[in-house]
């Protein structure tokens, strides 16, 4: 029997879930006047000038998670905790229908499942709780003496950074990385697209379904996004060497 790892990496936002986790957790802080308004109200303002064109990924993404830890400055660790638990209670009925029967079929399928996306751990840990799966990582906003301080550690939803989590969450590991898979809706997918053999945009955003058509990569629905994995799954993997 292989020892090799096959890895299997999904996104949250737009991809298993329709939405976006961080951006209803600031929510939830804004209505109960636990965080700094004014900065959460940024990052709803930066999403939507990134939704409108009127700037690119990169920036969007920095301006955001820069706001979003200013956001949650000065406020308590177990505050921002309880409410995550509470916004996903009320969140976690709206997974797509397909999630559980995906993750079961990977794992059937001898894929060992880790979570990466860009909102903040504290949703993405819920996700992942829910989900059974082991390994999640979400945006990591700087934590000292049980308080924010307004700093980010971690920009998990910026341009190559799921590459670089990736890397890090397997290292050690006998890694192949054409049998490994991937699902994701954005350009943040992309780069791990890249490297990865099995790579499934999940109805794609603009810019990553343009890159999609260029690469080949497949694309899926939530009607046949089963169907396509198996598929992805069961075709036969060309080369065998690990990852350098």
């Amino acid at each position: 029997m292989s020892n090799e790892l096959k890895a299997a990496v999904l996104d949250v936002d737009g991809t298993l879930y329709p939405g976006a986790l961080g951006v209803e957790l600031l929510r939830a802080l804004m209505a109960t006047g636990a965080c700094h308004r004014p900065r959460a109200e940024g990052v709803l303002e930066v999403l939507r000038q990134y939704k409108q064109g009127a700037i690119d990924f990169p920036t969007m993404a920095a301006r955001a998670y820069t706001l979003y830890a200013q956001a949650l400055e000065g406020i308590r660790c177990d505050t921002v905790d309880a409410l995550a638990r509470k916004v996903w209670e009320e969140e976690r009925s709206k997974l797509f229908g397909f999630v559980r029967p995906l993750v079961g079929l990977l794992r059937e399928s001898g894929y060992w499942s880790v979570i990466i996306s860009g909102s903040p751990q504290e949703m993405i840990q819920c996700v992942a709780d829910e989900l059974g799966i082991s390994q999640a990582c979400g945006a990591l906003f700087t934590r000292r003496d049980g308080y924010y301080t307004g700093s980010v550690d971690l920009s998990s939803g910026a341009l190559g950074e799921k590459s670089r989590i990736f890397d890090a969450v397997t290292r050690g590991q006998d890694v192949r990385l054409e049998r490994c898979f991937a699902l994701g809706d954005s350009i943040t997918d992309s780069v791990l697209f890249e490297r990865l053999g099995l790579p499934l945009a999940f109805e794609p955003e603009p810019a990553l379904r343009v890159l999609a058509q260029q690469r080949g990569w497949a694309v899926a629905t939530r009607e046949d996004v089963l169907e396509r994995t198996r598929m992805l799954l069961a075709a036969p993997v060309l080369g065998s060497s690990p990852r350098g």
